[in-house]
Order: structure tokens, then C-alpha cells, then sequence
């Protein structure tokens, strides 16, 4: 179609302003103004320039970037240099303001120091050097033994080195060697129904296994038997304990300082969950977290000869938990081997999480013996599932750490923000789960009660139960005799509701009388280490909820081997209990 452009008769007012009359073939008129065209090409002029301010932020943000990479060893020079010189400071004045805490003082620069340092200067020399002179010494005379030869003589001198020195540890007074042997028992009895029961006997890398248990071992002398070792997991406690005691504060600005007295759980416990979440990812948006455990990822792969994903997962699981690790290795849990998942798995249920720590403080349990038993549980973690659940395939990251790249968020408060959302979320999803379980195991024992009646059992109850189900396990573990059904009672219950049930049964705290009051030294001991992990039926629904998400074709997978998961991580942390009833 044409069109003829004429001037109208019609014209309008201001002398800009001129409208023009657009003349179709049919006889049709569209009129058209001066104005309009210039909104056109004012909207063009606008959008040209917003483009052309866009280009020059774009190119100064790229030259600041510049700069700053040109001239960052510089920065950071300046940056440690005032560090230095505070921590030089912090020294000398010490002695006239009298501060006792000095050792986390020097801890903290050590750590900053030690950052920096490796930041640029590359530790692949010294360690490739290291693993280069083991490879031409050591390493060379163990890879002309045959496998077989190998895992003999490093059972053995496993096996020589645990009876020697729990034989030879002075008892204390009014105990003898035999709780220890019993203990001793219960390892050997354990590994034994765990190698019976795998799906792969002769796939069993005993290396892992030996070298988890040795881990384990050297662990627990060093905690229980060393002085130093005690005092170090004794501060590492308290600051834990401290730092997330920081959490009082926002919850008594919303609650007042009244419901904090009132040690109600859900006061004591969710404040600190959002807190801690919300730190963990600021952490993660600064880079602490992933430098932390690519370090220990490193180390446990080297040792334990397991996969770089493995690895990393049994790392974090103390410090995040069983539903958050696996988001460090989403992006290989669709390619992982049926091993890889099952190890992943039993190491969330094998440990419990920074987040709900100082719950369980609150609860009344002791602060070191949490921490002490989330650490040992780590390799022995890995070695048992290695038992249940061979490897016969090869793991994509063999020999390698990764970590899944995450979306980063915009700022330190974006990361706080959806750090608490988190916590919100996994505090009431505790809240739930506490709620519903106490609930029906109250109904539970209502009607066994009632139904005992009939046969002359009047105090029947779910506890009950379960603990002639758990009494050879809990009596294999060390427990004194009139301790162990009182004990298996809080495995049995922790097993079928959640580890806060079982703990607030253990300290009182929801109501009835505390078991703990009734037990001894040991007794106490075994079961506070025991119950430290996150092994139950509501753990499981979970962990498959959040692995199946991130990888929907691997859900099948992880039902099956889910319950098997369960059951490894919480024999576990019972085996942590054992090899710490050897040596107490």
C-alpha cells in the first residue's frame, strides 16, 4: 500500500508544532505530528545514552578489577604487615590488661598468616616432593607385596597396636581391664556381621578400612589419653559453645530475657540454627568454607583412598549437615557409583551438624564429647560403608577434590539472608518432627501400657522394647551391666524417633526423670557418644527428599541403599563409643 505525504489545512497552535496528513489509496487519514516524531527520536537519543553509560560502568568496574588484581600481593602485603603488627601489639600489652585468652589470639593469626602464605605460595611442590620420595622409599618396597600380604600385615599391626596400648593405659581407680576387652569385643564382633552382611566381600578396600579405624583410634588416645589433646578439643568446645551462644542476643531482642530463662527447647534451640545457618553461608560466600574443605577433603582422600566426592561430603558433614552436604557435589551426584552415594549417606547419619550443636549443649550434654565424637565418626564413617557397600566401579573424581560451582549471592547480607531462610526452614522442620515423634511415642506407649495389662506387663513400653532389641549391641559396646538396658533403651529410641528425643530423655530436660542421674562415668560416657548422629527413620525421608531432587535419575538408587545407610552410619557412631570405652 502507498501513501502521500500533504500538509493539512489544519494547523496547530505554537509555533513548533505542525501536524501533517497522511493520505491512504481508499481514502483513509492518519494524521501525524512533529511532537510525536520527536518522542521517537527523544526515546532513541534516551536509550542510546543509557546503553553508552552502561558501556563506560562496564568499562570502569573491568578497570577497577585491573588495578586491584594488578596490585593485590601488594594489598595483601599491607593487610597482613597491620595484622602483624596488631598481633605484635596484642602481645606486649597482654601483660598489663591480663587477658587469658591468648591462645585463640594466636590461633587466629597463625590461621590468617597460614592463608595468605599458601594463598601464593603453591603447596603442589612440597606435596608432589613428599609423595615422590614415599614413592621411591617406602612405597616401593609396599607395592612389591601382594594386596593380600599387605592387608594381612596391616591388620595385624592394627590389631597389635589397639591391644597394646588399651592393655597397657593405667585404669582408673576401681575399674578393671575388662569393660576394655569388652569393648574390644564388640569392634571385632561389629566388622565381623558388617563383612558377612556386604554386598561385595571380596571388592572390601581393607586399606580404608584399616586406616579408618586407625584414624579412629589415634583419635580417641588423643583426646582421652593426652593432655594436650584434651585441652585443645576442651577450647575447640568452648569457642564452638561460645560463638554460637551469640545467637542469645537477636533471640532475647524478639523473645525478652524471660523465655530465654525459661530454657524452653524451641527458645534454646531454633535461634541457634538460623544463626549458625546464616554464618555458614556468609562463610561460603567469602570462600572460608570451600577453602576449609578442599583442605580436609585432601587429606581424607589421600589417606583413606576414597574418591575426591566421597571425601568432601564426610568432611563437611559435621559443619553442615546430612541434607546440605551433598549441594558441594551436586553437579557429580547424577554420574556417582552406587559406593560414592551409599558413603555420602552414611557419613550425614554418622555425624551431626554445627547447626544444632548447642542444642544438644542446651540439652545438658557435654560440648566435648560432641565435638570429639563428629570427628572420630568422620573416617570410621567411610571405612564401614567401604564394608557394606564395596567399590567396583571407577569414581569420576578418583585421585581429584571438586566442588560443585553454587550461585553466588549479590553481598554478604544476600548470603545472610538466605542462610536464615534455611535455618527457618530446617528449624521447623525439626519443630515437626520433634512434635510428631514425641507425640506418638507417647501413644505408642499408652497402648502397649494397656494392652500389658492383659498379660501382667504393666509397664510396657516402647523403650522397653527396644531395649532387650538393642541389649547384646549396647552390652558389646562397653557398658557396664547395670547400665546397658538404660542405655539400649536411648539407642533404641533415638534409632526409631530422632537423636533430641533420645538426649532429652538422657538429661531430663523433656519432663521425666534423667537417665543420666542412674548411670555410671561410663555408662554416661558410651551414651553420649552414641547418640551423636543423625541416624533414624525421619533422617531417612529426608535424605532422600534432598538427594533426589539434585539428581532425579539416582533416586532409586539412594531408596534402596537409604535404610543401609542408616543402619552403617549409626553403627558408627557406636564404634566411636567402643574405641573410646578401650582406652577411657
Amino acid at each position: 500500500m502507498a501513501f502521500e505525504f500533504m500538509p493539512s489545512a489544519e494547523v496547530q497552535s505554537g509555533p513548533k508544532h505542525r501536524t501533517t496528513s497522511i493520505h491512504a489509496p481508499d481514502g483513509s487519514v492518519a494524521l501525524s505530528s512533529d511532537s510525536d516524531e520527536n518522542k521517537i527520536h527523544t526515546g532513541e537519543t534516551t536509550t542510546r545514552n543509557l546503553a553508552a553509560d552502561s558501556s563506560d560502568t562496564d568499562k570502569t568496574k573491568a578497570k577497577v578489577k585491573a588495578v586491584l588484581a594488578k596490585y593485590k600481593p601488594w594489598w595483601v602485603a599491607v593487610i597482613w604487615a597491620l595484622v602483624t603488627a596488631f598481633f605484635i601489639a596484642g602481645l606486649v600489652l597482654r601483660k598489663k590488661t591480663q587477658t587469658s585468652d591468648v591462645l585463640p589470639f594466636i590461633f587466629l593469626y597463625v590461621f590468617v598468616s597460614g592463608r595468605i602464605v599458601f594463598y601464593y605460595i603453591p603447596t603442589e611442590p612440597l606435596t608432589n616432593r613428599i609423595e615422590h620420595v614415599w614413592n621411591a622409599t617406602s612405597g616401593a618396597v609396599i607395592e612389591r607385596l601382594s594386596k593380600r600380604i599387605r592387608y594381612l600385615v596391616g591388620g595385624a599391626a592394627l590389631l597389635a597396636l589397639v591391644l597394646s596400648v588399651s592393655l597397657s593405659l593405667p585404669v582408673l581407680e576401681g575399674e578393671s581391664l575388662l569393660p576394655r576387652m569388652q569393648s574390644f569385643l564388640g569392634i571385632v564382633v561389629i566388622t565381623g556381621l558388617l563383612v558377612a552382611t556386604s554386598r561385595h566381600r571380596r571388592y572390601i578396600n581393607w586399606r580404608t578400612v584399616i586406616v579408618g579405624y586407625l584414624l579412629q583410634f589415634c583419635l580417641g588416645c588423643i583426646v582421652m589419653k593426652t593432655q594436650w589433646g584434651s585441652d585443645l578439643f576442651t577450647w575447640l568446645a568452648n569457642i564452638a559453645s561460645g560463638f554460637l551462644a551469640f545467637s542469645r542476643f537477636g533471640a532475647g531482642l524478639l523473645f525478652g530475657q524471660a523465655a530465654l530463662d525459661s530454657h524452653a527447647i524451641a527458645i534454646t534451640m531454633f535461634p541457634v540454627i538460623i544463626f549458625f545457618a546464616s554464618f555458614v553461608q556468609v562463610m561460603y560466600y567469602l570462600g572460608g568454607v570451600q577453602w576449609l574443605l578442599k583442605r580436609m577433603g585432601w587429606f581424607f582422600y589421600k589417606v583413606l583412598d576414597t574418591s575426591g566426592a566421597e571425601a568432601i561430603v564426610a568432611s563437611a558433614s559435621p559443619f553442615i549437615g546430612q541434607s546440605e552436604n551433598t549441594l558441594l557435589v551436586k553437579d557429580y551426584l547424577e554420574h556417582m557409583t552406587n559406593s560414592e552415594l551409599h558413603a555420602c549417606m552414611t557419613a550425614g547419619f554418622a555425624t551431626i551438624s554445627g547447626s544444632v550443636f548447642q542444642a544438644y549443649v542446651a540439652l545438658g550434654v557435654d560440648a566435648k564429647s560432641l565435638i570429639t565424637a563428629c570427628i572420630m565418626s568422620i573416617p570410621c564413617s567411610l571405612a564401614l560403608s567401604k564394608i557394606r557397600y564395596p567399590e567396583r566401579e571407577e569414581p569420576l573424581t578418583r585421585g581429584k577434590v571438586v566442588l560443585s560451582k553454587r550461585e553466588k549471592e549479590a553481598n554478604v547480607l544476600h548470603a545472610m539472608g538466605n542462610g536464615a531462610a534455611t535455618g527457618v526452614h530446617l528449624s521447623l522442620l525439626i519443630l515437626a518432627t520433634i512434635i510428631g515423634m514425641v507425640s506418638l511415642i507417647y501413644a505408642i506407649n499408652f497402648l502397649l501400657t494397656w494392652l500389658g495389662q492383659f498379660v501382667g506387663i504393666p509397664d510396657l513400653t516402647l523403650e522397653l522394647i527396644l531395649g532387650y532389641i538393642f541389649y547384646p549391641l549396647t552390652w558389646l559396646l562397653g557398658v557396664p551391666g547395670k547400665d546397658v538396658l538404660s542405655v539400649s533403651k536411648l539407642l533404641g529410641l533415638k534409632l526409631v524417633s530422632n537423636e533430641f528425643v533420645a538426649y532429652s530423655q538422657l538429661t531430663g530436660i523433656s519432663g521425666g526423670a534423667a537417665i543420666r542421674d542412674k548411670l555410671t562415668t561410663r555408662g554416661l560416657m558410651i551414651a553420649e557418644f552414641s547418640l551423636a548422629g543423625f541416624a533414624n527413620t525421619g533422617s531417612v525421608a529426608q535424605v532422600i527428599a534432598a538427594i533426589g531432587s539434585l539428581a532425579p535419575s539416582r533416586k532409586a538408587d539412594v531408596s534402596r541403599m537409604a535404610v543401609s545407610a542408616c543402619l552403617t552410619g549409626a553403627i558408627a557412631t557406636m564404634m566411636t563409643a567402643a574405641i573410646v570405652s578401650m582406652i577411657y
